[in-house]
């Protein structure tokens, strides 16, 4: 059970950083550019924990030390990450805690804007931004399904462990592809027209939308198999 914890806390983690990456994206604040490169990096923090979350599971699924199916903990992760971000979209003060959590690793490199409150209040969903949404959703719920795929193969098909893997990176790199080729075009002329409220209440309605879609996904593994 303290396995568990600990790798759904580091995915919850995950899931946190990358919508705070969609605050700092969409700040409109003074020095852009330089919060820009920023959201940079929290994305990246978000990616590690996700590897990290990889390595621990393998680790515990290869030695056996692993007791619980994997598409429990996704599917725990996916329910409390549904809460937690939507929290983060709507508390001011969730947000504020995730920029001091932050400060340490940010302040070096970004000592001018990482105080900066990004917090903005981002309204009701709005069906005129429905397109950018859906491509949040779609491709953040592709990320969250690729970490799983490897384990999900290789329980079936223990023999296929190595092609599993790249399986769940070929998803990834799908994933990828659409957010830099269709998903953040899209955003950024948002931006560019200063629509930086519609823009951040699409990609982070999406990213809430894209855990309760991956929570049926994991559900619906959990009594199919």
């Amino acid at each position: 059970m303290i396995l568990v914890a600990i790798l759904v806390s580091v995915l919850i983690f995950g899931f946190v950083m990358d919508a705070y990456a969609v605050f700092l994206r969409v700040a409109g604040v003074e020095g852009l550019g330089e919060v820009l490169a920023m959201s940079n990096l929290v994305q990246y923090i978000a990616r590690i924990s996700n590897v990290l979350v990889i390595f621990i599971l393998s680790f515990a699924f290869e030695t056996g030390r692993l007791s619980t199916p994997v598409s429990l903990i996704f599917l725990l992760a996916s329910l409390i990450g549904i809460a937690t971000v939507y929290s983060l979209i709507k508390s001011k003060k969730f947000c504020n805690a995730v920029r001091l959590i932050l400060m340490p690793i940010l302040y070096p490199s970004f000592r001018h804007v990482s105080k900066v409150d990004v917090w903005r209040d981002t309204g009701h969903f709005k069906l005129a931004s429905l397109k950018l949404a859906t491509y949040s959703a779609i491709t953040n719920m592709l990320i969250v399904i690729a970490m799983f795929i490897p384990f999900g193969i290789a329980s079936l098909y223990p023999e296929m462990r190595m092609t599993s893997v790249y399986v769940g990176q070929l998803m990834n790199f799908f994933a990828t592809l659409l957010v830099f080729a269709i998903q953040d075009p899209i955003s950024m002329r948002m931006v560019d027209a200063g629509s930086l409220k519609e823009a951040g209440t699409a990609l982070l309605y999406g990213r809430v939308l894209s855990y309760a879609l991956s929570a049926l996904f994991f559900g619906a593994l959990l009594v199919t198999i």
